[in-house]
């Protein structure tokens, strides 16, 4: 069976992409039949002229994929945001009687309201176009369904390679932080800093470091720099081994996100044995157990999350190590690529079958 696989860049010194990953994921363990289809904007990309002419040029140039691959599926990832919505329905018209899978990787509006009614039609009219539609947990299909009475939505969760991170020993000593994804203020990074600054001011010793890419960057980086100074560390972008290094050496990943679907950066953090300190938004409670294998937090909370933050700071081995193999096994017995594969794979046989 040939897929027609749509994306941001896979190339992720171009794109920081949760979507991004995951597509790379599948298409490394799907057997060679998938074929890509860049959609989505580059992390350094302007929103000007050229930006939009581009956007005209896309549905004719996936209609060109389409005619030189004859794809048995079209498998559309999107994002419950206003111009992946508008650009999507544009790729899903476009498809003509392909069979199409949507595939919803969280967003804003998932799991709330529509701020502006034509976007919502959109997004009406791109879940109609779908042969079928996947959501990344049960709370996500339910309020896709009440959007869309009558919708039937498929849970398919977010899954990592849990090969790729096995078991280790880790030295005991002052904590390393890590902030894993897109460099951008809906990440939570005002946070993040003002969190780190009354760490210090509080006596509290740990490290942070930051992997990725974004427009608020700079901001970023500056701001902790001043407050950490040494003890902070920027690596850049990261992937592959270099990631599974990086997860190795931390040991809490905060992640205080103004709206998430189900982050990869999660799962991939706790299948390398890191406790999370992440937003209840989206998906994440389906993997993110509050008091178990880490911590839940109310973005813009900074009571909150600073109180994890110091309790966690404070706790003794015996602790960390009943939270890291705790946040290693929920990984690996519900988030492995292995039984996400075969689940997707039956998804493509049955909407195959709908042609």
């Amino acid at each position: 069976m040939k897929v027609l696989i749509t994306s941001p860049s896979l190339n992720e010194k171009e794109n920081v992409s949760g979507i991004s990953t995951m597509v790379s994921n599948i298409i490394a363990h799907g057997g060679g039949k998938f074929t890509h289809f860049a959609a989505g904007r580059k992390d350094d990309e302007k929103l000007d002229l050229n930006w939009v002419t581009s956007q005209f040029r896309l549905p004719l140039l996936f209609r060109q994929a389409l005619a030189r691959t004859k794809p048995d599926i079209v498998h559309i990832n999107t994002a419950f945001e206003p111009r992946a919505i508008v650009r999507d329905l544009v790729l899903a018209r476009s498809a003509g009687r392909h069979p199409i899978i949507l595939h919803v990787h969280g967003g804003r509006f998932v799991m709330q309201d529509f701020s502006n009614g034509i976007i919502a039609r959109f997004a009406k009219s791109l879940l109609r176009s779908a042969s079928t539609v996947i959501a990344l947990s049960e709370g996500e299909a339910e309020a896709l369904t009440r959007f869309e009475p009558g919708l039937i939505v498929k849970v398919l969760p977010n899954a990592v390679d849990t090969k790729q991170f096995p078991t280790i020993e880790r030295k005991w000593g002052d904590k390393n932080i890590v902030f894993l994804g897109r460099l951008h203020e809906a990440k939570g990074l005002d946070d993040i800093v003002e969190a780190c600054r009354m760490l210090v001011g509080q006596g509290f010793k740990f490290r942070f470091t930051c992997f990725g890419a974004g427009p608020d960057r700079e901001k970023f980086l500056t701001s902790m720099k001043e407050v950490l100074g040494e003890r902070f560390h920027y690596g850049g972008v990261v992937s592959g081994d270099a990631k599974v290094r990086a997860l190795n050496d931390a040991d809490i990943l905060l992640l205080p996100s103004k709206f998430e679907g189900l982050p990869l950066a999660v799962l991939e953090a706790m299948a390398a044995g890191c406790v999370p300190v992440v937003s209840d938004r989206g998906s994440v409670a389906s993997v993110v157990e509050d008091g178990r294998n880490g911590f839940l937090i109310e973005p813009g909370d900074l009571t909150q999350i600073l109180g994890k933050l110091k309790n966690l700071l404070s706790e003794g081995e015996t602790f960390w190590e009943e939270y890291r193999r705790n946040a290693r096994e929920i990984v690996r017995s519900r988030f492995d690529i292995a039984a996400y594969m075969e689940k997707l794979n039956d998804l493509y046989t049955e909407t195959a079958r709908q042609k």
